[in-house]
């Protein structure tokens, strides 16, 4: 969600878990890869105040792993996580299929051995969301990652912006 002020007035965001002050404030519903990378993609365009609202109540490294192509390197590159990554993650020079009996089906190289100028990384998916949550937090604040809170609708009214939000306990806020 993406509010801007209108005719200089400043909202507030009402969440009973914190206020957010307007001119400008983003809210990220979901604090998985997209929305922490998000984030940390706000934060770098110059937007400090992004909440990001998960429903877990805790954030834990499950998942399997995952590729990140060149592209997808190149972008978290470029929010400072390219040392992180190379700690973290596996290069990956040749993506490959094999068939039942163990026969070759189809080979290509992939990120820096493909000629890229980023290379492609095999990474376990959970690895990857807790270090993209440490950055939003550590750049952030600790308080900008809402855990145990699904967003289930926002209105905006005279009193500013208002989150129904349900806690992983089951129950509600506004």
């Amino acid at each position: 969600f993406f509010f801007q002020a209108e005719d200089g007035i400043r909202d507030k965001l009402v969440t009973g878990v914190q206020t957010c002050a307007l001119p400008i404030c983003i809210l990220i519903a979901g604090g998985g890869i997209g929305g922490l990378a998000a984030a940390l993609s706000l934060h770098a365009a110059g937007l400090n105040d992004v909440q990001v609202f998960e429903s877990a109540a805790e954030v834990l490294p499950i998942g399997v792993g995952v590729n990140l192509p060149p592209h997808a390197v190149r972008e978290l590159t470029e929010l400072g996580l390219a040392d992180v990554l190379a700690h973290t993650g596996v290069p990956t020079a040749e993506l490959a299929y094999y068939g039942r009996d163990g026969q070759l089906i189809w080979t290509e190289t992939r990120g820096s051995a493909a000629g890229y100028h980023w290379p492609q990384y095999s990474i376990h998916r959970g690895r990857l969301q807790l270090l993209l949550l440490e950055a939003v937090r550590e750049r952030l604040g600790f308080q900008a990652v809402h855990t145990g809170r699904r967003v289930m609708r926002f209105d905006r009214g005279a009193q500013g912006i208002t989150l129904q939000l349900k806690r992983s306990d089951g129950t509600h806020e506004q």
